[in-house]
């Protein structure tokens, strides 16, 4: 005391000092209160455990550092599905009971995304063993490794009932996460269409992260520009040419692809109507009704007659594109040239427009003329890896699509495996296919599962339909069987929500294209797909044209 007392005694008498020793008192206990308070704010503003931001063009492994973005800031169209993830990393002690929600995203001026909008999924790790023989070149797999790929929907697509109220193999909510590890979960917000639903402004949310640890809140913002994306895309797709596998049928197979912006072989008929003004449907093959193929040897089923092709396309609204598949990567098959010719006859004399499509590894000269001036082939479909695209305006008749598949040929072009980076599947679905005058996109399966409607076939991707020495993962497989999530639907991956993305990024150029800007587009792209071989693998060479896309197209709306 007597420190302190000397410390005031010049400020007056003893009682003086006395005074101002009790406010020194009262000083110091203020100062304490205060820096508690300063400790406890600090303690409640930290996060619980680490979570973090990613784009949806990035794997995160299950053991890597945490990141540091804390909020969510995307820009999308009305009518666009845009993604993003968040990552959610254990602390030493784990967590348990991990749940993820989205709240309604809300603007200023009124419009709000609600909450129903926002589809969550539990990513699901795979191992795999990595692609063999990759060609050498400019495009190298990963290798062997354990991926995030599979996602594990909270809700079910179709009716939207929670899954986690049903017993099941796998599940989204509740999910325990090892001390140290990852747990990445996929967040689809789905832009409503319409300037009323939705007007141009930026929304506000967050996405919640719950734990018995604790909880937390990430922000999410999102720009909605001005313009939209058609219900039915541009970018005509046909995927998975052979009979769904066990536990899939072919609606669930068509809706699953369509909540993708993907089109599966044929549509059935009785759906087709309501899947074309709700869920996008731009084509179907007339396949399930009139089915025709031709082998390279010339052999082939019984040709149809043009009545034959008007009864099946009957079946179908009038306003939607239809189209035979006539045959089977025909390279080199003269034989069937014949057959190829009379098919085609018997299509164009149809009433009801029907196109042929082929797939092949580059366009014979010898099929430009099915005899009465039109090109045998309508949709020429092309497999990329065997570098044989022609050159550019095609003036050989019918139009360009592309495809990948087992080939990965001179390791250049993009592969669609788990174990390449996502830009494979989203710059070929998108930009390439725009650079490269390619009209559509096709793949050979979408449900080519290891262990038939179990969840075996989501742990193994290492899949042999390519032959013995040719591991391929994932190959012919973008949809999960539905059994071990107890779902009405079989699951998306990753890779599949990137051919999305990719087929909505062909949309901006589309779009753009519709208002007189192609040599605009054309500038802007040709520096990161110039062709099936030179092309940027970086994800923010990618993200930056869009969003310069975005905005020039945002800006054209505006008065």
């Amino acid at each position: 005391m007597s420190a302190k007392l000397n410390l005031f005694s010049r400020r007056g008498s003893s009682g003086e000092v006395i005074f101002q020793s009790g406010r020194v008192h009262l000083l110091v206990a203020a100062v304490l209160v205060l820096v508690v308070i300063i400790i406890k704010a600090n303690k409640s503003s930290a996060p619980a455990f680490p979570v973090w931001a990613a784009s949806g063009l990035v794997r995160v492994g299950k053991t890597e550092a945490p990141g540091m973005v804390s909020s969510i800031d995307l820009s999308g169209a009305r009518g666009e599905i845009v993604d993003t993830q968040i990552i959610v990393h254990a602390p030493p002690t784990g967590l348990t009971n991990v749940n993820v929600t989205a709240s309604d995203l809300t603007a200023p001026g009124a419009g709000t995304i609600p909450a129903s909008n926002i589809t969550l999924y539990r990513e699901y790790y795979v191992t795999v063993t990595g692609t063999a023989n990759y060609g050498g070149g400019s495009n190298p797999p990963l290798g062997s490794g354990t991926y995030p790929e599979p996602l594990i929907p909270f809700n079910d697509p179709e009716t939207g009932a929670p899954l986690c109220k049903i017993a099941a193999a796998l599940r989204a909510c509740d999910a325990s996460i090892l001390a140290g590890e990852n747990q990445p979960y996929w967040i689809d917000i789905s832009i409503p269409h319409g300037t009323t639903a939705t007007p141009s402004d930026s929304y506000t949310g967050n996405i919640r992260v719950t734990s018995t640890q604790g909880t937390v809140t990430i922000p999410v913002a999102l720009t909605v520009w001005n313009f939209e994306l058609p219900t039915q895309p541009s970018e005509l797709s046909l995927w998975t040419l052979w009979p769904p596998a066990a536990g899939n049928t072919i609606t669930s197979v068509a809706r699953a692809l369509m909540r993708n912006k993907v089109m599966s072989w044929f549509d059935d008929a009785a759906d087709a109507s309501s899947d074309k003004s709700s869920a996008g449907l731009n084509r179907s093959g007339i396949d399930g009704y009139q089915h025709f193929q031709v082998k390279c040897n010339g052999s082939r089923s019984s040709i149809p007659t043009s009545n034959d092709i008007d009864a099946a396309a009957a079946k179908f609204p009038e306003s939607l594109a239809l189209d035979l598949y006539v045959g089977d990567e025909l390279n080199d098959c003269p034989e069937g040239y014949a057959e190829l010719k009379t098919i085609a006859a018997h299509v164009h004399a149809a009433q009801r427009t029907v196109k042929t499509i082929l797939t092949v590894n580059t366009p014979d000269s010898k099929l430009f003329d099915d005899g009465h001036g039109r090109s045998v082939i309508d949709h020429w479909v092309l497999l990329v890896a065997a570098e044989k695209w022609p050159a550019l305006p095609f003036a050989g008749g019918g139009d360009l699509w592309s495809y990948t598949s087992c080939n990965t040929g001179y390791g250049n072009t993009p592969e669609w495996l788990v174990d390449y980076p996502l830009i494979n599947e989203r710059i070929q679905a998108g930009f390439l296919n725009w650079t490269q005058g390619a009209t559509g996109i096709l793949y050979y399966r979408a449900d080519g599962w290891t262990a038939g409607n179990s969840i075996g076939s989501w742990n193994n991707l290492d899949t042999n339909a390519c032959g013995g020495g040719l591991g391929r993962p994932g190959d012919g497989i973008f949809l999960y069987p539905p059994g071990p999530i107890a779902s009405s639907e079989p699951a998306p991956g990753i890779r599949l929500k990137a051919i999305r993305d990719g087929i909505q990024d062909y949309e901006y150029a589309q779009l753009l294209k519709n208002q007189g800007q192609a040599s605009y587009v054309d500038f802007v792209l040709k520096p990161i797909a110039a062709s099936w071989t030179r092309w940027s693998h970086d994800p923010g060479d990618l993200e930056s044209v869009r969003q310069k896309f975005g905005q020039q197209l945002h800006q054209l709306r505006h008065p």
